[in-house]
């Protein structure tokens, strides 16, 4: 039997890796519509691919108001029925999951909804910040 031998430096580094991972924020907002790239990436995504059913800031037209489904749902949840789409009751939403861009930035996507459900982010157009 192999043991894994831990050493107060490497205790030290894996300590500092997880805290770091897990205290950064999903995304940053600084006077009031200022954000960072991966939010504003987001923003982009969005205003492509999800706006002409939720909204030009998600605030609904005939798809639901995201910035407020996301406080009612996980991240799972979120990425589940972007993948594969959702029966609603009134219409459906159809699965993105043949779509790269949409994939590859459901992160950035999800940034940006979850500043607009916290609050952090109104309904304005956000820039990038410098």
């Amino acid at each position: 039997m192999k043991k894994l031998i831990i050493t107060p430096a490497l205790s030290l580094l894996l300590a500092f890796s997880t805290a770091t991972i897990a205290d950064e924020p999903l995304y940053t907002v600084t006077n009031g519509n200022e954000v960072d790239e991966q939010t504003f990436n987001g923003f982009r995504l969005h205003r492509n691919f999800c706006a002409r059913c939720h909204g030009t800031f998600s605030e609904g037209m005939a798809g639901p108001n995201l910035a407020h489904s996301l406080n009612r749902i996980t991240k799972e949840e979120f990425v589940d029925t972007v993948t594969n789409g959702k029966m609603g009751q009134i219409g459906m939403m159809p699965p993105w999951s043949h779509v790269p861009q949409v994939m590859e930035g459901m992160d950035a996507i999800y940034s940006y909804l979850r500043a607009r459900a916290d609050g952090a982010l109104g309904e304005v157009r956000p820039v990038l910040a410098k």
